[in-house]
């Protein structure tokens, strides 16, 4: 768990670093650092609401607005993206037989209500669990009497 939590944390840096900001968020605002090494720098913005999704860039943006910090070294307004996420909801189907590649198929429905960009149907397929044969009480104890 802390073997996930220091690399979360070291990929974050990274990411932050390059861009050459420190962002940290909260509910309510985002606080933005200036790189090391560089003049002290904190620009604080209050967010704005996300937009509807783009359906053709599969985004979403919003407004960040400066809240406080130096107007002459923090932009007015920062724009952040990121990618949508889509409300497809399926009505599983039932799995089909194993076929003789040992695989086996099953169909689901799109839900009412999910968005209209989503296929209509989706195919399932996965493969089949082979059955292993497991010895019964009787085999146990012949084998028993054998040694």
């Amino acid at each position: 768990m802390k073997w996930l939590l220091l690399t979360t944390l070291a990929v974050f840096l990274a990411v932050a670093v390059a861009e050459g900001e420190v962002w940290e968020e909260d509910d309510h605002e985002v606080l933005i650092r200036s790189e090391r090494g560089t003049k002290n720098q904190e620009c604080r913005y209050s967010k704005g609401g996300w937009s509807e999704c783009d359906p053709k860039t599969n985004q979403r943006s919003r407004t960040l607005t400066l809240k406080k910090g130096d107007q002459t070294n923090c932009e007015s307004t920062k724009t952040m993206q990121k990618k949508c996420r889509k409300a497809c909801r399926y009505e599983k189907g039932t799995w089909g037989e194993c076929n003789p590649q040992a695989q086996m198929t099953r169909t689901d429905k799109l839900k009412q209500g999910s968005d209209a960009s989503c296929e209509q149907k989706r195919e399932i397929t996965k493969k089949c669990k082979t059955k292993v044969a497991k010895p019964t009480k009787g085999k146990k104890a012949a084998r028993r009497n054998r040694n």
